[in-house]
């Protein structure tokens, strides 16, 4: 009897490997729309922070060109050289306190906030020009140039409001600036305060040290005039 040969049944391998390939390639298309998808919100964020810089940068250079604009304005009244000649001086200062305002609110500048409380100050408004000139204490502390100006015309308006405490410690801090190159100028004030307020002796302490310390200042002059000078007192010839 003939030996009947079974055909074996086909394996699903390959039908299996297809699928695994296919799933496989699946995956990696989802790999990469998603990694396009990231860079995507990646160029996106930085497209829209590189716009919103250059719209910042735009803005604020126009609004710098703005306050300066304002503040050679306010200049061109505020400075006698400059100046309406016919305008009276409270006009002026109040048309320059109202455009430094403006400049300042738009962007502080040392000078302008300098000349806004200078206008305050003119207009008797001491309180007001106490607070510009903090303002600017505390936001260019390191202006050697006109922080000086500054301290003095602080310490003026405190001494016009009677704080003189407050007063005597603003020349304290003049005394310090740039190692002690302004405190001959703050002894003259000192000095000019307690002679006005009849404390004699205190005055003349202060021009004592001013002529001491400080002989080559340009206060050294008006200090010497205020003191007297006890070492060209000759004594009286006795009678005999």
């Amino acid at each position: 009897m003939p030996i009947v040969i079974k055909k074996k049944a086909a394996k699903k391998k390959s039908v299996q490997d297809a699928e695994e390939v296919k799933n496989a390639a699946l995956h990696a298309l989802d790999a990469v729309k998603a990694r396009q998808k990231y860079v995507t919100i990646i160029v996106s964020a930085i497209a829209v922070l590189a716009m919103v810089f250059a719209i910042f940068k735009f803005y604020s250079s126009s609004q710098t060109n703005k306050a300066h604009e304002l503040e050679i304005e306010a200049d061109n009244i505020y400075y006698p050289a400059r100046a309406d000649k016919s305008l009276p001086e409270a006009e002026k200062w109040k048309k320059a306190l109202e455009l430094y305002r403006k400049a300042v609110d738009i962007k502080a500048t040392p000078t302008a906030l300098f000349s806004l409380g200078n206008c305050y100050y003119n207009l008797g408004d001491y309180e007001n020009a106490i607070k510009q000139y903090n303002l600017f204490a505390d936001k260019f502390d390191n202006d050697y140039v006109i922080l000086p100006l500054v301290y003095q015309k602080l310490a003026s308006a405190y001494f016009k409001t009677a704080k003189n405490d407050k007063a005597l410690e603003t020349l304290a801090n003049l005394a310090k600036i740039n190692n002690g190159a302004f405190k001959d100028t703050a002894l003259l004030i000192e000095a000019r305060h307690y002679e006005a307020s009849g404390n004699a002796a205190t005055a003349q302490e202060k021009y004592r040290t001013i002529i001491s310390e400080f002989p080559n200042s340009p206060w050294s002059i008006e200090a010497a005039t205020r003191v007297p000078d006890s070492s060209k007192k000759e004594d009286a010839p006795v009678k005999k």
